[in-house]
């Protein structure tokens, strides 16, 4: 067929229901009018001279005689033209798509035929069956995008696609083609939708966020933008846009939803408040309690922020300092509390600092628990100290350390079992044995033990210890360890007191002054040979158990006299043995 010059548009039909097709052409606006609907007979298309060159469209109506053999004869006539079949039977959908149709309409019961078919002929119009060759640079670059590119005709049907969103779909291009975008939304997602369709067609622009469900049934949440197709006239012709998969944001959003939860929750339960300064300086948000409380008096948005704090210039200088872009972190001191406080600045997109975060965290009672343990650390006599169940660290050593190990509490910072190299040799072995046991239970843990000084003087340590348990598990081992060389100093001196008296060469009776007769208590050797009265035998006794028929009761009752009194005393008499006999 030799093409023609005219500069007209023209629809090609092929089938037997003309009328119906130049009724649609009617209402469309493919087609310079009705009468540019020419129907030929694809068998003798060469001699179909009177078809102008312009061809817009070809509709073909199959039927069930002809099958698709009169499309594929026009499609390959007019292979750059697209083209519209018209079937009653839904099964010849895919054989109509399979022989290149661009679309096909399915004829149904009690629709508007004419009316349909002209809003599919505008639509399919503008759909090249091919790709111009400018063109494919374009679609290779469609595809290399990570976000899903589509447009759509009118009615929502997908038209054009690139390689992300058949991933996304999971569906392959044949299932793709001709698919209602509505298909594959589920429930309000698909109203939502529906609705941003009707809101690009009517004002040009619409975005939209919904879940996308896969062939596979899974659902990615994607964030929609599209915008309005129109001809040279202004008439719309469909939809293009982009599709962003926000999994990877909503998980930050949730992440962060979640932290910001938690951070309520932990500044509405803990001694903590969170405040933001503008740059006036006045406090603009606040979150919890505490610092109103402490301060006794509501901490309220608009309040100066230095005088919140009892207008202290410390205060003051540390927010122009945030503000410059400096971070700081102080103690606050307040008549009765202790407030540790944090001021961070916050930037804007442009880098410059718009607001100063703060935060307030009560710890009174951690500094005054603090200041027991420095007046502890620097007045107690005993080494108290707390170390880890392994041993590997220290967390708390009094100075009392180095007056007693005569060692600097510094070397147990740099290896906490250093002390240990200081026990006597003769007691290290049993000592070591015993710390190991005290890992398994600390409460069971008490040693006496030597310790040589760096000088060479050696004193007595006696060490005991307990655990510290949170929720039923051992954190910490407290102990205590008392220099007790003194008191073994006097312990020995008694001894050897003790010894002297037992040995001495005459008798000894000691007697207890608090009882009213001057109870005896001990006696030694010498007393038990002198007056054959041994210890047993006279214990609990007066001096009254020696007195005879000899004996002067007058120095008797003098010496009794004397044991009440606690006075020394000293007479001469004449008592008697336990067998009777005067000395």
């Amino acid at each position: 067929m030799e093409p023609r010059t005219e500069s007209v548009r023209t629809v090609v039909h092929v089938g037997p229901a003309v009328d119906r097709v130049r009724e649609a052409a009617a209402k469309s606006t493919i087609v310079d009018g009705p009468d540019r609907v020419v129907t030929v007979d694809p068998e003798a298309i060469e001699d179909a001279s009177a078809v102008p060159a312009d061809v817009r469209l070809i509709v073909c109506e199959l039927t069930p005689a002809s099958g698709v053999d009169p499309l594929v004869a026009i499609c390959e006539e007019f292979p750059n033209v697209p083209s519209l079949a018209i079937t009653g039977d839904d099964t010849a959908v895919d054989d109509a798509l399979a022989a290149g149709a661009t679309d096909v309409l399915v004829r149904r019961d009690g629709v508007d035929e004419p009316t349909l078919l002209a809003r599919r002929m505008d639509t399919v119009s503008t759909t090249p069956t091919r790709p111009p060759l400018a063109a494919e640079p374009t679609e290779r670059l469609l595809d290399t995008i990570d976000d899903a590119f589509y447009t759509l005709d009118t009615d929502g049907a997908l038209m054009r696609w690139n390689d992300r969103l058949r991933e996304i779909t999971g569906y392959g291009d044949r299932e793709l083609e001709r698919k209602n975008a509505l298909e594959l939304f589920a429930g309000t997602d698909r109203d939502r939708i529906g609705d941003a369709i009707e809101t690009v067609l009517e004002t040009g622009t619409a975005a939209v966020e919904a879940e996308l469900i896969a062939k596979d049934g899974t659902a990615t949440p994607i964030e929609f933008t599209g915008a309005i197709v129109t001809d040279a006239d202004g008439t719309p012709r469909g939809i293009v846009g982009i599709g962003r998969d926000v999994t990877d944001r909503r998980e930050r959003e949730d992440q962060l939803l979640r932290l910001r939860q938690a951070v309520e929750t932990v500044v509405d339960s803990a001694p903590l408040t969170l405040f933001e300064v503008e740059p006036d300086g006045t406090v603009s948000t606040v979150r919890g309690e505490t610092l109103s409380r402490r301060l006794r008096h509501r901490v309220s948005p608009g309040d100066d922020v230095a005088e919140v704090f009892g207008d202290q210039p410390r205060i003051r200088r540390a927010v122009d300092a945030a503000f410059a872009g400096e971070s700081s972190h102080d103690l606050v001191e307040l008549p009765d509390a202790t407030l540790e406080t944090w001021l961070q600045p916050s930037l804007d997109e442009t880098g410059a600092v718009s607001r100063v975060i703060g935060m307030t965290l009560d710890v009174t009672e951690r500094e005054e628990r603090a200041g027991m343990l420095d007046q502890i650390q620097a007045n107690a006599g005993e080494v108290i100290w707390m170390t880890s169940p392994s041993k590997e660290s220290i967390d708390f050593v009094t100075d009392s350390y180095e007056t007693v190990w005569g060692r600097s509490p510094e070397t147990l910072v740099e290896d906490a079992t250093s002390f240990v190299q200081a026990i006597h040799p003769d007691d290290r072995e049993r000592v070591e044995t015993a710390l190991a046991e005290q890992c398994e239970d600390p409460d069971a843990y008490e040693e006496t033990y030597r310790v040589t000084r760096p000088d060479g003087e050696v004193r007595w340590v006696h060490d005991q210890s307990s655990g510290v348990y949170e929720d039923g598990d051992l954190s910490r081992i407290v102990g205590i360890a008392t220099d007790i060389t003194v008191r073994k100093r006097r312990e020995r001196e008694l001894r050897l007191k003790n010894r002297a008296i037992e040995t001495a060469p005459v008798g000894i009776a000691i007697h207890e002054v608090t009882g009213s007769k001057g109870p005896i208590t001990y006696v030694n050797e010498a007393f038990n040979a002198t007056t054959g009265h041994d210890h047993d035998s006279i214990a609990g006794e007066s001096l009254s158990v020696l007195v005879g028929g000899g004996t002067d009761g007058d120095r008797i009752r003098e010496l009794e006299t004397a044991l009440e009194a606690g006075e020394h005393r000293s007479v001469t008499a004449v008592l008697h043995r336990a067998d009777g006999t005067p000395f």
